[in-house]
């Protein structure tokens, strides 16, 4: 039996599957394409607050072309960039070493410390940014305290208040926060790749290096590309741990884009413009991370 709705001709089982995914595809209209569409809206106007009027706010691409001359904008797109390569770098393999050091000490000790490793997961970014903020304090932190018994200080690392080394404290206590989310990952995916093969690669001869590159790296790969995903996704638009941490500064060494487009709405405000920086930071989004997630799906399935 053939049903014909507008055109469009469905066998019955499959109009049964559209019917049942349709409530699905409107809430993600709901959630996600309207308020795309209605973000690039605002971005054509000279919009800040209250009610529009089209024919006094409408600019066209003004606010773009505004946009494309500010360099405070592609500064902070290369601050995020930075941070976002820094930020899953150290989390990969930050993440990696400790999944490894876990899995090698056997299941007892890793069911004890594992619970105890997640802890920072569970606190909010603002707050780590606090936390983080009192221990690069240079009077009283425990990181110069540290640093000071090897006879480094202020002048040689001067952490929050440099230009040149404020993003890396930044991604330090990023690094604090998600490397663990990295270690529950890698450490599932440890599990289940089978000890036969570590066991025919010591009969071999293979050392620890070889062993990871040759075995545990190629059974891991599906899950560091959800990671750098997940992660990078997440840290292309950082926003609170940097504001709870540097406030942007010094300097605007570590404003965000997406910190730049908060000032730009709410402190300027200039709500129009401020859209225009959003929309050009999911883009960068979008071709940094949904190209490369799409196209290594695209390899798996040619190879399957």
């Amino acid at each position: 039996m053939r049903l014909i709705i507008k055109n469009q001709t469905f066998e019955k089982g499959e109009l049964l599957s559209f019917l049942l995914i349709l409530p699905a595809l409107a809430v993600v209209a709901f959630v996600q394409i309207i308020p795309i569409g209605y973000g690039l809206f605002i971005s054509l106007l000279n919009y800040n607050f209250g009610k529009i009027n089209l024919t006094r706010d409408f600019v066209g691409l003004g606010n773009y072309i505004r946009m494309v001359q500010d360099p405070l904008v592609w500064r902070s797109l290369l601050v995020a960039l930075e941070f976002t390569v820094m930020a899953i770098g150290g989390d990969v393999i930050l993440g990696t070493i400790v999944s490894l050091g876990l899995h090698s000490s056997g299941n007892r000790s890793g069911k004890f410390l594992r619970p105890i490793i997640t802890i920072p997961l569970l606190i909010s970014p603002i707050i780590i940014g606090l936390i983080w903020r009192y221990m690069l304090d240079p009077l009283s932190g425990i990181i110069y305290w540290f640093l000071g018994l090897f006879g480094v200080g202020v002048a040689r690392f001067p952490g929050l208040s440099g230009a040149s080394t404020a993003l890396f404290c930044t991604a330090m206590a990023h690094w604090w926060q998600v490397a663990p989310f990295v270690i529950i990952v890698i450490s599932a995916g440890l599990a289940a790749i089978p000890n036969e093969l570590y066991e025919a690669a010591r009969i071999d001869g293979s050392g620890f290096m070889n062993t990871f590159f040759r075995i545990t790296l190629p059974h891991l790969r599906h899950l560091y590309m959800v990671v750098i995903i997940t992660a990078g996704v997440d840290t292309i638009k950082v926003y609170d741990i940097i504001v709870s941490l540097t406030g942007g500064g010094p300097n605007n060494a570590t404003l965000s884009v997406t910190m730049y487009a908060f000032r730009r709405a709410f402190i300027t405000p200039e709500m129009g413009y401020a859209m225009s920086i959003g929309i050009l930071a999911m883009v960068v989004s979008f071709l940094v991370f949904g190209i490369t997630f799409s196209r290594f799906n695209q390899k798996e399935t040619e190879e399957y």
